[in-house]
C-alpha cells in the first residue's frame, strides 16, 4: 500500500499548479460554510444568553393594576398568597420598580431600582462585590453589569462607558455611592445609596432588597406620598402596599401555558421568555440555513473542481494506469489509488479552511467587527464549536471522495490494451 500513498503525493507534486487551484476552491468553500455558520451559532448564544439572563422561561411576570377600584387585580401580598396556590406554582415573588434619574459624578443615567424579596435575591448571581443587606436602614443596590453604559455627561453627551472603555476597574461599581432621584418631574433633593456590588450576568436593571426598600420609601414619603405607590380616587394611599409586578416561578416548562393561562383568567397580564425564545429560536434556525446554503454553494464549486481535476488527471495518466494493469496492479488498487487522491484534495482544503476560518471569526469578527460596533468585549458575534471544525473536515473529505468516485471507476475499469493503444 505504501507505493500507493507514494504515487498519490508524487502526482500531486507533478501537477503543482492543478492541485494548488483546487485545494483552493475546497478552501474557500470550507471558509464560507464554516464563519457563516459560526455567525449564526455565535449570535444565536449571545441572543440565548440574553433572552435567559431577563428571566428563567420558567418564570412567569404579572403586572397588576396601580389605580382605579379593582383590588382584584391588584397584586398585594394576599394576592400573591393566592396566585402561590396555583397549580405547577412554586413561589411567588412580588416586585416594587421605581424608575429613576440616577447622578454618578458628571454623569446621569435613567434605570430602573427593582426591589424583590430575599429569597429572589439569591439568586440573582453577583459577579463583584457582593449581594445586597437584608437589615439595613438604606437599600443598597446590585447593579446590572451593563447599567453603566446608559449613563452619559449632559453636558458633552458622551457616555461613562467611552470615557473609560479601556478602564475595567471603573466598570467596577461596587462601594460606590449614588445619588438617586425617585420623583422625574419633580425637583427634589438626591438620596445617596450605595452600591453593593454587580450582577454577573447581562443586566440593565437594579436590584435591592424589596423589605429594605419598603421601609426606606415610608421614611421618607413626602405629605404621606410614597414614591411608587398609587392613591386612591380621594388622594390617599391604599392600605396595602401595592406592588407593580410579581414573578411567579413554575415547576416546569411544560407547565407554562397553563399557569400563564389561569393568571390571564384571574385578570392579570402576563409575561413570559419562553414565546420569545421559541420565536427566536425558530427565526435564527432560518437565518442558519440560509446561512448554511450560501456557504454550501462554495462548496460545491468546490467538489465540482475536485472532480474535474480528477477526470482530467485520469485522462492525462492512462497510458501509466495500463502499464500499471500489465504490470498485475488489481482494479481495487487503481480505485483506491484514485480515491485516495481525490480524499487528500478535499481533507487539505478542508483543514486548511477551518485553521483560517478559526483566524477569522476571531480576529475579522469577534474583535473587528466588535469594535467598530463598539459592543461590550468578550462579546463572541461568532463560534466554531469542536464538532463544527471536525464535521467540516469530515465532509470535505466525503466530498472529495464522492467527487473522485466516477473518474476512479472509470480508471478501474479500464481495459489494459486500450490503455496502452491510448
Amino acid at each position: 500500500m505504501t507505493w500507493i500513498w507514494h504515487m498519490c503525493f508524487t502526482n500531486m507534486k507533478q501537477r503543482g499548479v492543478r492541485t494548488f487551484l483546487t485545494i483552493l476552491g475546497v478552501v474557500i468553500g470550507v471558509i464560507s460554510i464554516v464563519s457563516l455558520l459560526a455567525i449564526g451559532i455565535g449570535v444565536k448564544n449571545e441572543l440565548m444568553s440574553l433572552v435567559e439572563s431577563t428571566g428563567s422561561v420558567t418564570e412567569v411576570t404579572v403586572y397588576g393594576v396601580t389605580e382605579g377600584k379593582r383590588k382584584d387585580k391588584m397584586i398585594t401580598d394576599r394576592r400573591a398568597a393566592d396566585i402561590e396556590k396555583l397549580e405547577y406554582v412554586e413561589a411567588v415573588y412580588p416586585q416594587q420598580t421605581l424608575f429613576t434619574r440616577i447622578q454618578y459624578n458628571r454623569y446621569t443615567g435613567y434605570s430602573q431600582i427593582v426591589g424583590v424579596p430575599e429569597s429572589y435575591l439569591k439568586q440573582v448571581k453577583v459577579g463583584k462585590g457582593e449581594s445586597p443587606s437584608t437589615d439595613g436602614l438604606k437599600p443598597e443596590l446590585l447593579m446590572g453589569s451593563y447599567v453603566m453604559d446608559m449613563f452619559f455627561n449632559e453636558n458633552t453627551g458622551v457616555s461613562y462607558t467611552e470615557t473609560n472603555e479601556d478602564d475595567e476597574e471603573k466598570k467596577d461599581m461596587s462601594g460606590e455611592n449614588l445619588s438617586v432621584y425617585f420623583n422625574l418631574a419633580e425637583e427634589e433633593a438626591g438620596y445617596h445609596l450605595k452600591v453593593s456590588g454587580m450582577t454577573k450576568e447581562v443586566s440593565y436593571s437594579i436590584y435591592c432588597d424589596l423589605d429594605v426598600l419598603k421601609k426606606y420609601l415610608k421614611r421618607i414619603a413626602n405629605d404621606g406620598k410614597i414614591p411608587g405607590q398609587p392613591v386612591d380616587a380621594d388622594g390617599n394611599p391604599y392600605n396595602e402596599w401595592i406592588y407593580d409586578s410579581a414573578i411567579v416561578k413554575v415547576d416546569d416548562v411544560e407547565h407554562v401555558e397553563k399557569v400563564i393561562k389561569r393568571l390571564q383568567d384571574m385578570g392579570f397580564q402576563t409575561e413570559n421568555n419562553k414565546e420569545l425564545l421559541d420565536s427566536m429560536q425558530r427565526e435564527i434556525k432560518i437565518v442558519q440555513i440560509l446561512l448554511g446554503g450560501i456557504g454550501m454553494i462554495a462548496l460545491i464549486v468546490a467538489v465540482i473542481g475536485i472532480g474535474n481535476t480528477m477526470t482530467t488527471s485520469v485522462y492525462d495518466r492512462i497510458n501509466e494506469i495500463g502499464i500499471l494493469k500489465v504490470l498485475g496492479c488489481d482494479p481495487d488498487e487503481l480505485l483506491y489509488l484514485f480515491l485516495l487522491e481525490s480524499g487528500i484534495l478535499g481533507g487539505l482544503g478542508g483543514l486548511i479552511g477551518i485553521l483560517i476560518s478559526y483566524g477569522m471569526t476571531e480576529i475579522g469578527v469577534n474583535k473587528l467587527a466588535i469594535k467598530l460596533l463598539k459592543m461590550p468585549k468578550g462579546t463572541e458575534l461568532a463560534v466554531i464549536p469542536p464538532w463544527l471544525a471536525v464535521s467540516a473536515f469530515l465532509f470535505a473529505v466525503l466530498l472529495g471522495v464522492l467527487a473522485g468516485f466516477f473518474p476512479a471507476r472509470w480508471a478501474a475499469k479500464l481495459k489494459p490494451i486500450d490503455a496502452v493503444r491510448k
